[in-house]
């Protein structure tokens, strides 16, 4: 039951990760746990000490996400809060907009350093193939949604 929590939860993150624009150059990794995908390993050829690895990266960087950003979206509370507030107090709301983005810097530090980190623990070969993957995923879903989108022009019943 732990595993799947914490199976879960780097999903959530690292998905989040990419959605957030972590996924351009020079980090274009796949959302998720990829390396736990045999096709992905296989085809990045990891050892059986680099899933480790990056599993347990994910471990640890876990909890430090997830504070670092409900850190952001208390910060983006207080401020809305602050700058909905009559009177308004112009000193008070540009105090919270410095505590946001703080708390964004942290967070994008957080992320940077997950993704150094994962670098770091694969080859100059796996990095380069695993970007490569990652940017052949990003291109086969914009294709898919093109192919869903109406025609331009009037709609026939």
């Amino acid at each position: 039951m732990r595993k799947m929590w914490f199976t879960v939860l780097g999903v959530l993150i690292t998905g989040s990760l990419w959605a957030q624009g972590l996924g351009g150059p020079p980090f274009d990794v796949p959302p998720g746990r990829w390396w736990e995908r045999p096709a992905v390993a296989q085809e990045l050829g990891l050892t059986p000490e680099q899933k480790a690895k990056l599993g347990q990266l994910t471990a640890e960087r876990l909890k430090v996400m997830i504070d670092a950003r409900a850190a952001v979206e208390k910060a983006e509370v207080e401020l809305r809060l602050l700058a909905e507030k009559e009177p308004l107090d112009a000193r008070k709301v540009r105090e919270a907009f410095a505590a946001l983005q703080q708390a964004r810097q942290k967070l994008e530090l957080e992320r940077f350093e997950m993704l150094l980190a994962v670098r770091q623990t694969l080859s100059a070969e796996q990095w380069q193939r695993l970007r490569a993957l990652a940017r052949e995923r990003l291109e086969e879903r914009r294709e898919r949604r093109e192919g869903r989108r109406p025609e331009p022009g009037p709609r026939h019943p």
